[in-house]
């Protein structure tokens, strides 16, 4: 009996490589461009912390008791000031999964949820799209659509809830709940402000639980 040849870790590891000498430079460069692209789309796109590397770093980050207050190692202080002491609940269908990327100055933000209800779940009545943690829609009746539409600015309660939230994908049904947050206050090791974040007819808020009720399609 014949046996198979193995192929080793490094002979596909090298393969590629191979593969870009014997292309001619433009062609080599035009393929190393259009994966950078790609990759840099897929970064951004995708609601993955692409196994850890892109993870908040929850090890460096400490809230106190009653998180108002989120320490860093490097002595960076946030204050949180929270709108009222109840609890918030959305209900919806998540037209829009934003990740955060790169937002050094509130490591401990990490997504842009869009929730909808009503015919703001639907594509055909309203688009909707989110841009730099801001929520862009229109619609094509000479009448408001009847619904809600809450874009969500979202603090994990912890990794256990980040990691609840790394499952929502777009047009699930899902239920988010947790403290509205009014105003988060960044200061450097001396004390000194550095830069707030404070939402303009959005939610931000500290997401407590979290519920995906049902695998969704896009609603007509």
């Amino acid at each position: 009996m014949q046996q198979r040849p193995v192929i080793s870790l490094s002979v596909l590891f090298w393969l590629p490589i191979g593969l870009l000498l014997r292309m001619s430079p433009w062609s080599a460069i035009g393929l190393i461009f259009a994966i950078s692209v790609l990759c840099w789309s897929l970064y951004y796109s995708l609601n993955s912390d692409f196994f850890g590397l892109a993870a908040p770093p929850f090890s460096k980050i400490t809230f106190s008791a009653d998180y108002r207050q989120v320490t860093m190692p490097d002595g960076h202080v946030w204050r949180i000031i929270y709108e009222k002491d109840t609890f918030s609940v959305f209900t919806g269908v998540a037209r829009e999964v934003i990740h955060w990327r790169d937002e050094q100055q509130f490591p401990f933000a990490t997504h842009d949820i869009l929730v909808t209800n009503g015919e703001y779940s639907s594509p055909t009545q309203v688009t909707a799209r989110v841009q730099n943690h801001a929520v862009y829609y229109e619609w094509y009746t000479d009448r408001l659509p009847q619904g809600t539409i809450n874009l969500l600015h979202i603090i994990p309660l912890d990794e256990e809830i980040y990691r609840q939230l790394l499952q929502i994908r777009r047009w699930n049904v899902v239920t988010i709940k947790g403290r509205e947050i009014l105003r988060i206050e960044n200061f450097n090791p001396l004390g000194t402000p550095v830069v707030y974040f404070q939402d303009a007819g959005c939610n931000t808020i500290l997401v407590t639980a979290v519920t995906i009720l049902a695998q969704g399609t896009p609603i007509p």
